[in-house]
């Protein structure tokens, strides 16, 4: 197979706000919890009914030593191995996160912790079905469990069941109303395009979030990605600058300034950045943005150490259990194997039907020379109205090949107007269509 991912699932939020936003939640605050996301591609607050962090970790380990049949303990501990592995990019955590669970399990079945645990846990390798399966069980146990209700609209959204998903996410805040659900009602709100309301409940989840840093940091850094995606690069500065003030270590605020940094020219500041983030966390989504930035800057040797960087990153998610497919495809669309990237659209496809699944598929088949087959799945891709500037593009291009102008005119121009800047190769490739369509303004 070819060089792995593109910045997809991770700023979708993929894309954005799915895994890491489950375990961010869950176990940063203790309420619920990457990435998605929309990749945007990829994430959120509130204090939860059971807390496990990173740093419970070397505790959880003396309890369970002294008192290995805590499967309350146990499950905790699953917990904290999957935010370590969000936190470090290390997914051998997953393994461990397993284990104890394994243990917990053998020792309550039917426990509503470890049974939100295990949820957390699949959501966070994108097995999206089992981690529904899991979040059913736990809600059937812990009705009044406000994290388990998130996880299951996590996996909801995650699986394209849109209308479900969002009334899980009211019912979450039903239970109990915080930071980590206003995020994920935000995140419902995105998706359909309405950001003047996303950004309401993000405001709401920013303010719940006084008391912690990182919950603080994480809705400031999604009040900047909703300013630009409207337009607002001076907004979207101020809330990133926010989210480090509160919690310096915050990467992806700092990929967020990287990405302000290239829109306005500044390619040295913006190639500082995503270094750095690169060095805390080496995830796909940030190692192919800077591959991809080195393209657009004829840097062709650099964007391929990225690239490799980010093969590798993948090959260790897959090691560790970890979905790859949607990134996998478009990746291989873009810069790799028409051939390897439809393989992986399809399996993603026969295990969800999102809306992130769909654009990967109909790029896939974009990159087979198979338009006519493309144009169903890229509009599906942007049924919902979600202002995802990569789904939009696509949806663009496949109507350009296929010479409807109307449709393709109308699409990259609402692609080049949500990234303003951000992404100079995505960019250059719209321009040169709309030019090509005499429509280049």
């Amino acid at each position: 197979m070819g060089r792995l991912l593109c910045p997809a699932l991770l700023t979708a939020g993929a894309l954005a706000l799915a895994a890491g936003f489950t375990l961010f939640a869950a176990v940063a605050f203790g309420g619920s919890p990457q990435v998605t996301g929309q990749d945007r591609r990829a994430s959120t607050p509130v204090r939860p009914a059971v807390a496990a962090s990173a740093g419970d970790i070397p505790s959880l380990q003396t309890r369970l030593q002294q008192t290995p049949g805590d499967h309350r303990s146990w499950s905790r501990l699953a917990l904290a191995y999957v935010e370590e592995a969000r936190v470090s990019a290390d997914p051998t955590y997953y393994r461990k996160a397993d284990e104890a669970l394994a243990r917990a399990a053998e020792l309550a079945p039917d426990d509503a912790l470890q049974l939100t645990a295990r949820a957390a846990l699949d959501n966070a390798r994108h097995d999206f079905a089992a981690a529904l399966e899991a979040a059913d069980a736990a809600v059937a146990a812990n009705p009044f469990s406000s994290l388990a209700h998130q996880l299951r609209s996590d996996a909801l959204t995650e699986l394209g069941r849109y209308a479900e998903a969002r009334r899980a996410a009211r019912q979450a805040d039903d239970v109990e109303p915080g930071p980590s659900t206003f995020a994920r009602l935000s995140y419902q709100a995105e998706l359909r395009g309405d950001l003047a309301e996303a950004d309401r409940l993000m405001r709401l989840a920013r303010d719940a979030s006084t008391g912690s840093a990182p919950a603080y940091a994480f809705a400031a850094f999604h009040l900047g990605e909703l300013a630009r995606g409207t337009g607002d690069l001076t907004a979207a500065g101020r809330h990133y600058a926010a989210a480090l003030d509160a919690d310096p270590d915050f990467s992806p605020a700092l990929a967020g300034r990287a990405r302000l940094a290239v829109a306005r020219g500044q390619t040295a500041a913006a190639l500082r950045d995503y270094r750095e983030v690169v060095r805390r966390l080496p995830l796909p989504e940030y190692v192919t943005e800077l591959g991809e930035l080195y393209l657009a800057l004829g840097r062709d040797a650099e964007a391929r150490a990225q690239f490799a960087v980010a093969e590798a990153s993948a090959a260790l998610a897959r090691a560790n259990g970890v979905g790859v497919d949607l990134e996998v495809a478009l990746f291989e669309a873009d810069h790799g194997s028409a051939e390897a990237a439809l393989a992986a659209a399809r399996e993603e496809w026969a295990a969800r039907r999102s809306i992130h699944t769909a654009d990967a598929l109909g790029w896939a088949l974009h990159a087979a020379g198979r338009d006519a087959e493309a144009l169903p799945y890229v509009r599906r891709a942007t049924r919902l109205g979600t202002r995802d500037a990569r789904m939009l593009f696509h949806h663009g291009a496949v109507a350009a090949a296929l010479g409807r102008t109307g449709e393709a005119r109308e699409q990259l121009r609402a692609a080049l107007a949500v990234d303003n800047g951000v992404a100079p190769l995505r960019e250059s490739q719209a321009r040169a269509l709309l030019a090509g369509l005499g429509g280049a303004r």
